[in-house]
């Protein structure tokens, strides 16, 4: 009897897993990001940018399965907030510093073309990493441009 339950509880595992991945490649391109019009002009930008090749979570989700899951679950909290329009808790697009760091150090093989961090006389990246400062301090619009919503007035905010 144990082995049935067992072998059922593996088998929903796995259809369920089967199932995420499926509904996380569906929902992880730029295409459908764009459908709310809260990021459609952020798409746009990246589509201009030296990063167009790259997947939407390729940067705004953390590594690993763990990280699919962290991003999925904030994307539904963003999907809740299109349809309700209740913005109280702000929309926030989070990069994650290891992202920039796997292709830039060269450690992903998907993009061969990828410009190598390098230490120059003007900045030292090693020592940006290793004070754990955030590539976005100086690198914040290189996906795509940022705060396109926002107006001087605040009128231009997710309208």
């Amino acid at each position: 009897m144990w082995k049935k339950s067992i072998i059922g509880s593996l088998t929903v595992i796995i259809v369920l897993y089967i199932l995420f991945q499926i509904g996380y490649t569906a929902t992880s391109g730029p295409d459908f990001c764009a459908k709310c019009h809260e990021v459609e002009k952020y798409v746009t930008s990246w589509q201009t940018s030296a990063h167009k090749d790259i997947n939407c979570l390729e940067c705004h989700q953390p590594r690993g399965e763990l990280g699919k899951i962290h991003a999925k679950a904030r994307g539904l909290n963003y999907v809740f907030q299109h349809y309700s329009g209740d913005y109280t808790i702000p929309t926030q697009a989070i990069v994650y510093d290891q992202n920039c760091l796997i292709c830039h150090l060269k450690d992903r093989k998907h993009y061969p073309e990828t410009v190598r961090l390098k230490n120059t006389s003007k900045v030292n990246h090693f020592a940006t990493i290793k004070q754990s400062q955030s590539c976005l301090d100086c690198h914040r619009a290189t996906g795509h441009d940022v705060d396109i919503y926002l107006t001087p007035d605040l009128k231009g905010a997710k309208s």
